[in-house]
This record gives structure tokens, sequence and C-alpha cells, in this order.
């Protein structure tokens, strides 16, 4: 969900990571190793990676769809190896989403936190987390292990991606019960949904009491792993529910003025404590 309601839909996201998977077969890829961004870029479209150039933005394409000369990508001098390297994949997944004669894209901190919303940003963002962590290489290494956001980073170490793309691609590819929050101070931003038919969570204000909440209000600082957070906190028709928890690991990303939430329906809600 998005705060204008506008949906990016399931069939355009499958259709975004295709796109990616069918790079990476073209280019007979099977280890996370082996994806080298700068060579992807180049035999697609005479893409050139150079770095600085930007003006408060993060990346920049400037290409033609035509083979005729050399077309850029621009990247914000590198701080972050995760972060750069996902926006040189976001900047690929223009020229490959989205070609036009003339494309001249340029990609903002913002444009990084845009996910569900309809539009060529999130599908760039699918088409990037895809092609540095596709389905078979990164199922098997979430899978069967619990939920943290110390995992995603682990995952994201692996991958050599970012912290954002990295938890996103873990609630699209794991087997358990999670969601993931996106909030700027107490406002929610998006969020992707318990699968399955889980509880709603409920959209707009971040709760006191929720480990998100106590940060924001100086009670505590990031957990650090994942805590039991009242199910009032987080989920819709939980209201009067002081027994029941759920599970919630949060932490501030300063570089994108975010706070992911990383929930876990750990316990059964239906049962006594």
């Amino acid at each position: 969900m998005n705060a204008n309601g506008r949906y990016l839909t399931d069939l355009r996201k499958s259709q975004c990571r295709e796109a990616a998977r069918a790079v990476l077969r073209k280019f007979h890829i099977q280890t996370p190793e082996a994806i080298d961004l700068e060579t992807i870029a180049w035999h697609l479209g005479r893409l050139k990676i150079k770095d600085g150039g930007l003006d408060g933005a993060e990346g920049r394409i400037v290409a033609s769809s035509g083979h005729g000369g050399t077309n850029t990508i621009r990247v914000a001098p590198k701080k972050n190896e995760g972060r750069y390297r996902f926006t040189i994949a976001h900047e690929i997944g223009h020229y490959v989403l989205h070609p036009r004669d003339n494309l001249d894209k340029t990609d903002t901190r913002e444009h990084f936190t845009v996910w569900n919303e309809a539009g060529e940003e999130a599908e760039a963002n699918i088409f990037a987390a895809e092609l540095l962590m596709p389905e078979f290489m990164f199922k098997p290494q979430c899978r069967g292990k619990e939920p943290s956001l110390k995992l995603v980073d682990d995952l994201a170490g692996t991958f050599h991606t970012s912290t954002l793309a990295t938890v996103i691609q873990y609630w699209k590819y794991t087997n358990e019960a999670v969601a993931v929050v996106l909030s700027k101070g107490w406002d929610m931003k998006s969020f992707s949904p318990f699968q399955g038919g889980g509880p709603r969570i409920k959209y707009g204000r971040i709760h006191e009491h929720s480990a998100a909440g106590e940060r924001l209000a100086g009670k505590a600082s990031d957990p650090g792993k994942m805590v039991r957070t009242p199910v009032y906190a987080w989920l819709e028709g939980f209201d009067d529910d002081m027994r029941h928890d759920i599970m919630e690991d949060s932490r501030y990303l300063d570089w994108y003025d975010r706070t992911i939430s990383l929930l876990w329906l750990k316990f059964d809600l239906e049962e006594d404590d």
C-alpha cells in the first residue's frame, strides 16, 4: 500500500522481475559474484558507468534505445557499496523497462523508497532487486531462518546490495509470516502486508507503543533485534487486545530518512498466552 492509493499491479511486478531474470539468463549468471554490472550495462546498451557529475541526485541515465553511440549511467561517489550497486541496477532497469529514443532519468534518494506506487521508479526498483537478488539464488538463503534485520544485513552482504532493497526482497521470498512497514517520522509511507490473507496493518500514524514509536518518542533506541510489541500497535481489529504480541525489528535508515519495521507473526493470535 502507499499514500496515494495507486498500486503497481502484481502482473507488472512479475513482468519487471522476469525482465531482470532474462538479463541474468542472457549472461549465464549463476552466482552473486558473477553479477558484474559494468559488463551487463555495456553489453546491454553500450552503457558506460561514471562516478559523479550529479547535483543533488544519486543516479542518472542518459541513453538512446539505439546503439549508435556511448550511453551513460552516472552514480554518486561510492560511500556504500550496496547502495552504489543498487543505483546502477536501478538505472539499468530504466534502460530495459522504459526504452525511448532519448532516455534521460535522474534519480534522487526519494525514488529508492518507492516500491508499491504505480510508476517507473517502483518498476526500476523491483527490476534492480531481482537483478541483484534473483529468486533462484536468494530464496534458499532466507528460508528456514528466523526473521530479523540482522538476517537482512547478512543477505545484503552476500548479494552486495542495499538494506532497504534486501528487506523488500526478503519479504517477497521468505516463507515466514512477515510484513514490512516504511515510515517517515510518525507517518507510514508504505507497507508490504502479511502474505496469504494475514491480519491487516493499521495504516496511518506509527503507534507510540510500537518499537518504532518508542524510538520516535525518545523512550528507547533502535532495538537491534526482534522484540515483542503489543498487537494493537500494528494490526487492525485488535484495539482492545492487551494479551497478544507480535514481533518487531525496527531501524532508522538516515540515508533515506526512513524507518523500516519488519513485523513477524511468531505467535498464534487466536490462542491465549
